[in-house]
């Protein structure tokens, strides 16, 4: 498992939302997470408010809510909030959702385009890593998204290792 703390992220100053989808793009916002639903006072939440002043996560404007505090509806804000909810991806940028927990729940997540380098110094460009601290659990996880293609920092799927190594068993077996 890889120790988050010494994960750097650098976000990406260059990161500005241009209003064509033929960019490379991640979504760039923050759910406030299951608190939050349509009928919460929200519209002067700020960064503080989302991430409860903790140090080190991350949080970008605009602060997003759903209707009935679940997560996100990825394809709803693509459609109709594209400007305001993504970032143009720079050559060396990647595209990070970075998700805070207490006790197995989510209490917020960040989308983001930013830069990730690993405790070697080494560039990361795609997988998931998680830390626990007795009942927070941060996980964040990296991809690179394709031209003008909807960003694929939309979802992460999460497949149990168990299911995984099965897989590549089954594979392996076809394949010989």
């Amino acid at each position: 498992m890889w120790n988050i703390e010494r994960i750097v992220v650098i976000t990406s100053i260059l990161s500005v939302a241009q209003s064509n989808r033929n960019d490379t793009r991640c979504f760039q916002f923050t759910w406030l997470g299951p608190r939050y639903d349509n009928q919460s006072v929200f519209l002067n939440a700020t960064c503080n408010d989302a991430t409860r002043l903790a140090d080190g996560i991350p949080c970008y404007q605009p602060l997003v809510v759903s209707e009935d505090g679940t997560w996100p509806d990825m394809d709803y804000i693509w459609a109709n909030h594209f400007n305001a909810t993504t970032c143009v991806l720079t050559q060396n940028d990647i595209c990070a959702k970075y998700t805070y927990y207490f006790n197995g729940h989510p209490e917020n997540s960040t989308y983001m385009c930013t830069r990730a380098v690993d405790n070697n110094n080494t560039a990361i460009t795609s997988g998931c890593y998680e830390q626990m601290s007795g009942s927070y659990r941060t996980r964040v996880c990296f991809c690179r998204s394709v031209l003008g293609g909807v960003p694929c920092n939309k979802g992460f799927a999460v497949i149990p290792s168990i299911f995984a190594a099965l897989l590549g068993f089954v594979v392996f077996i076809i394949r010989n």
